[in-house]
């Protein structure tokens, strides 16, 4: 049986007023189970700390629920893993449209959301926007997730760079509409993985090489995370700023 560790920490950054940035960990009794979510309210949009507030909550709740009504077998398939996290971003979904629906003052309240839920020797990624997930395995770092972004696509066609204009442009946001379709991967894991969650405060201030230097020469991740944000605040700061580690142990 695989073991897991996990730690995480967001921050306000040193510009903005408040943290619109929401994140949560669940790590099971037995450190066989992990759960990791960052979610990134709207920049600028009223609302955006609610809708990343709702959106962590009612991931958490639906998978840890759906984990301890089938606690022997939820495992077992990398299928139910794939169920488990479609159904917690549907939840999650429902849940900020409709608060958005009810209340015309929180505006064009959305925000983008990136989970991970391993198991034994599976990990099961979802997202949605720019929130990312990186896997540093034997020194190297290698982007696990695409953004939403209009940069992204537009980059995908050859047309232009990422650094750009319409870097901030998201395609795909949870709660603006009714439905939100993530994008779902499965990966395998080894023993010494570090899966890296964040938010664009980290991804779009730090180097991967920089990330990759820190996790590579920090033991601890409680440790590593702090370093990270650091790194971020010292690049500017101008964003808020979370992240989650999640290493496998054996």
């Amino acid at each position: 049986m695989s073991q897991f560790k996990i730690h995480g920490e967001t921050d306000i950054g040193l510009v903005r007023e408040n943290n619109e940035d929401s994140i949560d960990w669940y790590l099971s009794e037995d450190e066989n189970s992990a759960l990791a979510i960052v979610a990134d309210g709207v920049g600028g949009f009223a609302g955006g700390e609610i809708a990343s507030r709702l959106a962590v909550e009612h991931t958490r709740e639906t998978v840890c629920r759906k984990i301890n009504k089938d606690s022997e077998s939820w495992g077992a398939e990398s299928a139910r893993m794939v169920w488990r996290v479609m159904d917690a971003v549907a939840d999650a979904n429902n849940a900020i449209f409709s608060v958005r629906s009810k209340n015309a003052e929180i505006g064009r309240m959305g925000t983008t959301l990136v989970m991970a839920l391993a198991h034994d020797e599976n990990l099961c990624i979802a997202h949605v926007g720019d929130s990312r997930c990186y896997r540093l395995r034997q020194g190297a770092l290698h982007q696990l997730t695409l953004d939403h972004s209009m940069a992204q696509e537009l980059c995908a066609t050859g047309i232009v760079g990422k650094n750009m204009a319409y870097r901030n442009v998201l395609t795909r946001t949870l709660g603006v509409e009714r439905c939100v379709e993530p994008e779902v991967t499965m990966q395998a894991t080894q023993a010494e993985d570090i899966y890296l969650l964040c938010s664009d405060g980290l991804s779009s201030y730090i180097d991967d090489d920089v990330i990759a230097d820190i996790l590579n020469n920090t033991i601890e991740l409680s440790k590593a995370v702090k370093q990270l944000v650091g790194a971020a605040n010292d690049a500017g700061g101008q964003d808020n700023i979370s992240v989650v580690l999640i290493k496998r142990i054996s």
